[in-house]
């Protein structure tokens, strides 16, 4: 950017540099009949033309100017350069300048009002062939430019030679270079490539601008002519730029007048092009969106409002299925009620059946077409595909007896792999949103279910206590606690709520609050879970339970006292011997409150010392490995009674290690729970 404005301010500097220089020059130098004036006079216009015209140029590619504006462009400068003309001899007779003084050296203010006004002629000059320049190669791909650069070398060689050999016996030179200069002018004036890529509406414009334009053109070309006033200056200033001016003016005829007939060819094709446009550009501007966030209601809008520039439709619309039962939306350019009319002849005729790509359907048939709001002929429907196999349908209609035609329904199934791929995306993102919703919950849900856990073990005289909980997903349904009921008697529970994620998370929060009130109320099992399945079945739905064991250690007495409501069994390793307690009880909210006390039995253990006490949930026999076999309730105990000389906490690690290499080859799919109590009267610090 710094290098084009450093290169840009040189450009206009030289240009500066080379005006002044002419005008110094013809105020103090030599005699206009003298032939050495006019060399050294051409060779100071010629480079400033050049330079001039590869300024223009630049400013233009810079610009990125459409060829319609280049030619509005033009028109409005050769319709200035017509006043100038048309008016410089009643303005300049004003300051004295007449062809008569033209004939003799004129002085110093008439040197330099006539310069400036053949500057001002250089500088239109220079713009109209940039411009021209500039049209011949906007949108051509072929490099090969030759017969435009060998016009160029025979513009300047007629130019230069108009002066040298003018009255010669070498003039034919200077003729023939004319002439071979026209037919390069014809020759580069019919390739028009640009024409094809301008809208219908361009087109028409370029129509009226390119004849006015051309019959300036014209104009101006008579009146420069070697008897004109406008021409005898220029020919005074310079011989070359004179002859060059004469050249572009007349390039200008002949490329306005074939521009003329071009654009009055094009014009029966120039729908058809529009439409094409239009289907490219918003092929293009889908393609952007499918990678943007959006909305499906915005989506489905966007799709509607681009398939009717892709197909040429008057009206388009989308259909759902859900259950079977259609339902009109994003409707573009109809009413709903036609909508759902069109909607349900073509489903009630199986016209949207299995259908795979677009198809193209008359509605000469339909019945009730007469009560359209407006008279529609024919649709083209399309199948939209979505990760959730929902199936939607995209309607583009035509009316006016307008029919859909093969190359319609190409550019609809274009668009249509589009859409789709769009409306994957949008759902993808709705599911990533709420997914996003949903791990928020989560760690909502985790964080409660860190405080509705234990955040470490009791310290219990004679007592070491171990507790696991791993669960399967974010949350779990597994719980445990302990309740200090008195100064010799500790509570605890260990519960499994059906269910998993957060529903079981939830109904585990409202069984904490339950036997954390009736652990403090009531002293023995069997009254607890008896109370507690009189609340939960007023709180849980029919397909929930909960499996708990509530038990009671009393230090003083050296006893457990336990009852068991459809939970795992009590295991009890003593003397390298496992036993197993399990109470009869059904699980909590499963059956009313007679039938469930009449099946629930408490019973008691007398502790001896060392004697290791197990309470688990099933989350750990039913662990299962590749073969999907589980872990079980053998393995289990050879590990418990293996283990049974160590402290809690070391036979609670061997228990999650084998459990974990067992299943590491399957996922986790219950929850973990496990409490290990050791009575050891020798012992009075937890966890060793």
């Amino acid at each position: 950017m710094n290098g084009y404005k450093i290169n840009s301010n040189l450009s206009w500097w030289i240009i500066g540099i080379l005006s002044f220089s002419i005008i110094l020059f013809r105020i103090l130098f030599f005699s206009r009949e003298s032939y050495l004036f006019f060399i050294i006079n051409d060779l100071i216009v010629i480079p400033l033309i050049v330079i001039t015209i590869l300024v223009i140029i630049r400013k233009i590619k810079r610009s990125e100017a459409h060829p319609t504006a280049l030619v509005l462009n033009s028109g409005i400068i050769v319709a200035f350069a017509f006043l100038v003309l048309l008016f410089s001899e009643p303005i300049l007779s004003s300051f004295s300048i007449n062809t008569a003084v033209l004939k003799l050296n004129p002085g110093l203010f008439q040197n330099i009002i006539l310069s400036l006004y053949s500057l001002m002629f250089i500088a239109i000059t220079s713009f109209w062939f940039a411009t021209i320049k500039e049209l011949y190669f906007y949108k051509r791909y072929r490099s090969n430019h030759i017969y435009f650069q060998l016009m160029i070398i025979f513009i300047v060689l007629t130019s230069v030679t108009s002066f040298a050999l003018k009255g010669g016996q070498y003039n034919y030179i200077n003729d023939t270079f004319k002439i071979i200069t026209s037919i390069l002018i014809v020759f580069n004036s019919l390739k028009i490539s640009w024409i094809a890529f301008v809208s219908k509406k361009e087109k028409i414009s370029l129509l009226l601008q390119s004849i006015i334009i051309a019959i300036l053109f014209s104009l101006n070309l008579a009146n420069i002519n070697s008897s004109s006033f406008g021409g005898k200056i220029l020919a005074d200033f310079s011989p070359s730029f004179y002859s060059f001016y004469s050249l572009i003016l007349l390039y200008g005829v002949i490329y306005f007048s074939v521009l003329f007939f071009t654009t009055l060819f094009h014009i029966p094709t120039a729908e058809a092009y529009d439409r094409k446009a239009k289907e490219v550009s918003s092929l293009q501007y889908f393609s952007k969106l499918i990678n943007q966030v959006l909305d499906f209601d915005d989506l489905a809008d966007t799709i509607t409002d681009l398939v009717t520039k892709v197909s040429g439709a008057d009206s388009a619309w989308m259909i759902i299925e859900n259950n079977n039962e259609p339902k009109t939306i994003a409707n573009k350019n109809i009413a709903y009620i036609d909508a759902d009319l069109i909607n349900n002849y073509l489903l009630e005729n199986g016209l949207c059946g299995k259908i795979s790509e677009t198809k193209i359907c008359s509605l000469t048939k339909f019945t009730d077409r007469t009560k359209l709001s407006e008279k529609f002929s024919s649709v083209a429907i399309t199948p939209l595909k979505g990760i959730d196999n929902q199936k939607r349908y995209l309607i583009a209609a035509r009316k006016n007896d307008l029919l859909f035609f093969e190359e319609d329904k190409t550019a609809i199934n274009t668009f249509a792999d589009y859409a789709s791929v769009a409306i994957e995306n949008s759902l993808l993102l709705e599911q990533s949103i709420e997914k996003q919703r949903l791990e928020k919950e989560l760690d909502v849900a985790r964080d409660i279910q860190k405080k509705i856990l234990p955040e470490k073990n009791p310290e219990v005289n004679n007592l070491s206590i171990s507790s696991f909980f791993i669960p399967a997903f974010e949350v779990g349904g597994d719980y445990y606690d302990f309740f200090e009921i008195s100064k010799n008697k500790l509570g605890f529970i260990i519960a499994d709520v059906s269910g998993k994620g957060i529903s079981a998370a939830f109904i585990m929060a409202e069984v904490k609050g339950i036997f954390n009130s009736l652990s403090r109320m009531i002293e023995t099992p069997k009254q607890i879970l008896e109370k507690a399945n009189e609340i939960l079945l007023q709180r849980l739905n029919k397909r929930s339970f909960v499996s708990a064991l509530y038990g009671i250690i009393d230090s003083e007495k050296e006893e457990l006292t336990f009852a068991r409501a459809g939970h795992c069994p009590a295991l009890l390793v003593r003397e390298n011997k496992i036993q197993s307690f399990k109470p009869f009880g059904i699980g909590l909210g499963l059956a009313n409150n007679s039938d469930f006390n009449n099946h629930l039995e408490e019973i008691k253990i007398n502790l001896m010392d060392k004697d290791t006490l197990i309470f688990y949930t099933d989350g750990i026999t039913e662990a299962k490995n590749e073969k999907l076999e589980d872990f079980g309730e053998e393995r289990f105990s050879d590990i418990l009674v293996e283990n049974s000389d160590k402290n809690v906490n070391e036979i609670a690690d061997e228990v999650i290690k084998e459990v974990s290499l067992f299943s590491s080859s399957h996922h986790q799919y219950d929850d973990i729970t496990l409490i290990i109590l050791k009575w050891n009267k020798k012992n009075n610090s937890n966890g060793v």
